[in-house]
């Protein structure tokens, strides 16, 4: 098994830019603790929670005790953000991409999590799907 997943962000953004500019992200599989689907008003993303918390020392109020999230934007350009049609086929939902990377047996240190089609998942006929951001952020909800 991969020690880590690989995220490949694509994206116009260049570097000097900042924020998502394209690149690969690459997270220890250890260190997932949970991946869930998110889509609101059309916009899919995956949703990567951390294991490991943020702020806990021993001055913290519960409140601020958090955990770290990765965010990942789906989209059916690799260079704009754009929306894909409503995914009908489970096995394409960008959660599964994520479990079938981490659970890979590619020979190496890092498996991709390769996104499939929208739609029906039916090829000629629907859209290939791409990492459009990554998004680390933290949350005292968890």
């Amino acid at each position: 098994m991969a020690k880590f997943v690989k995220f490949k962000i694509s994206n116009a953004t260049t570097l000097a830019a900042g924020g998502n500019y394209a690149r690969d992200v690459l997270v220890n599989i250890d260190d997932i603790e949970n991946v869930a689907d998110a889509v609101n008003a059309g916009v899919y993303t995956a949703i990567v929670t951390l294991k490991g918390i943020v702020g806990l020392d021993n001055e913290a109020a519960a409140a601020t005790i958090g955990g770290r999230i990765l965010t990942l934007r789906v989209s059916t350009s690799a260079v704009a953000a754009v929306d894909p049609t409503a995914i009908t086929v489970s096995g394409n939902m960008p959660s599964q991409s994520i479990m079938k990377a981490m659970t890979a047996n590619p020979g190496g240190v890092a498996a991709s999590a390769q996104l499939g089609l929208d739609g029906g998942g039916v090829r000629g006929t629907d859209d290939q799907m791409y990492w459009d951001s990554a998004v680390f952020s933290s949350d005292n909800t968890l």
